[in-house]
């Protein structure tokens, strides 16, 4: 399987000095994110060279972009792709101690499970964009020529 971003492309992604300390996951983050790349892409039309990596520049970097941002928003998150990538969603909402109740979900607590969940188990919303942007998209309209 290709992989569309190297550590350097990641350090320059996040503005990381050429000596800052990347994740110690990065290989398997970039593994994973390249994977959801490929996943969210697949039904889009464009060359590859014989290593399966984009042939078109502008193709190329859009691909290399959004894995950096996918992989850095699964690092974010704390998702470790070796560990299987699993989340859980459920966001407690109260708890009874003694006869004594408290609630303590809130919208933002549900939002970023369901984030979390997104990008744990498809693409991350940054690299989506990206590749909406680049026109790369699984529901975007085929182009030749």
């Amino acid at each position: 399987m290709a992989i569309y971003a190297t550590d350097d492309d990641y350090r320059a992604y996040n503005n990381l000095a050429a000596d800052a300390e990347l994740p110690d996951n990065v290989t398997s983050l970039l593994r994973a994110a390249s994977l959801a790349v490929r996943i969210y892409t697949s039904v889009c039309v464009y060359l590859v060279d014989d290593n399966d990596l984009p042939k078109e520049q502008s193709v190329r970097e859009a691909f290399r972009d959004a894995t950096c941002a996918h992989a850095t928003a699964l690092n974010k998150l704390g998702i470790d792709p070796d560990k299987g990538g699993a989340v859980d969603v459920s966001v407690k909402a109260s708890k009874s101690i003694s006869g004594a109740s408290f609630s303590y979900s809130t919208v933002e607590q549900e939002n970023a499970a369901q984030v979390r969940q997104q990008v744990a188990t498809g693409i991350a919303p940054s690299a989506r964009q990206i590749l909406d942007a680049a026109g790369l998209n699984s529901t975007g309209p085929w182009r030749a020529g």
